[in-house]
């Protein structure tokens, strides 16, 4: 099945993201394996993504030094998305990470059902990993 902007529409709750090795060694989850997030797609083709460690010191009774952990355990970006190929590319217009704007992500589209899986390149062009990024499409509210 061709991928198609509909098929991406709306609302995804992340289920994992691991960096996954060539080399056979096991694959790491950056922010744990029970890391949370949203991605959402907009028809006129916007992107916004946020992921972030489940548990959090909360800000309001943090010490400095834990609002910065915080913080650090959680990135966000959003800017504009194209498909081609059976690829979504992500063009990064604004990100917690400064490092990321302006960056263009490429990630490999598996749909099946209600979950999405993009797989592609790290951030970091030199590293010997891929991202493998799952989501469930959430539900609608009622």
């Amino acid at each position: 099945m061709a991928i198609e902007v509909q098929h991406l529409l709306g609302a995804w709750r992340l289920v994992s993201w691991s960096l996954v090795y060539a080399d056979g060694r096991p694959p790491e989850f950056p922010l744990g394996e029970d890391a949370q997030g949203i991605i959402m797609y907009s028809p006129d083709g916007h992107v916004s993504a946020t992921i972030m460690r489940k548990l959090r010191t909360a800000a309001a009774s943090a010490t400095p030094s834990e609002a910065a952990g915080a913080h650090a355990e959680s990135f966000a970006y959003a800017g504009r998305y194209a498909l081609r190929e059976g690829a979504v590319h992500h063009s990064i217009e604004i990100a917690t990470n400064p490092a990321l704007i302006g960056i263009t992500t490429t990630r490999h589209i598996h749909l099946e059902g209600d979950t999405l899986a993009l797989a592609g390149p790290d951030f970091a062009a030199a590293s010997p990993r891929t991202q493998r990024i799952v989501w469930r499409r959430a539900p609608a509210s009622t």
